[in-house]
């Protein structure tokens, strides 16, 4: 009976990542179609970028910022309960982040430095219940960060290697657009 079971749990896992393969599938798909559908202008694909992302990765939320003068506006989002500050200054936290070029997988934002130290934006997002666990993603052109994909839960749950990935792809698909 083990055996059945085994075989039963291999076949059952295979059609879960058939199924997910074709979701992502589904998603790119979305996505360059809304490209070659809205070339000049950039909200509707990056909507559809984020809602692929924060959905494919079973994110509770996320945002999508372009890098100005100011700091990272907020070009995009997808949220439930949290409205994230529309710019984020370049010295601030989440910032600092972005600008390090590097993908950032925040475990658990209530054990940040940042938030001991009771940075404002760590702090009313940690607290709220709205950020716990993060993945944001640059997107370069020319070797230089122009903006950065975000995608959270609101529990402490580490996303994977492939999540991220995904997120990755995402990030580069927002670039091209």
């Amino acid at each position: 009976m083990n055996g059945n079971n085994r075989g039963e749990r291999t076949v059952s896992e295979s059609q879960d990542r058939v199924t997910e393969l074709i979701e992502e599938k589904r998603a790119i798909s979305k996505v360059l179609r809304t490209i070659a559908n809205s070339p000049h202008d950039l909200q509707p694909i990056f909507d559809t970028i984020l809602d692929s992302a924060t959905r494919l990765c079973r994110a509770d939320a996320g945002t999508l910022r372009l890098v100005e003068k100011e700091g990272y506006r907020l070009a995009a989002q997808k949220v439930r309960t949290y409205s994230p500050p529309t710019i984020l200054e370049h010295g601030s936290h989440l910032g600092r982040l972005m600008a390090s070029g590097k993908v950032i997988h925040v475990p658990d934002a209530l054990a940040l430095e940042q938030y001991r130290k009771g940075e404002t934006s760590v702090v009313t997002a940690a607290e709220g219940g709205h950020v716990r666990t993060a993945v944001y993603v640059p997107m370069f052109r020319n070797d230089q960060v122009i903006g950065a994909l975000g995608i959270w839960r609101e529990q402490v749950e580490l996303f994977t290697d492939k999540q991220i990935e995904l997120v990755t792809d995402f990030a580069a698909q927002a670039t091209i657009a």
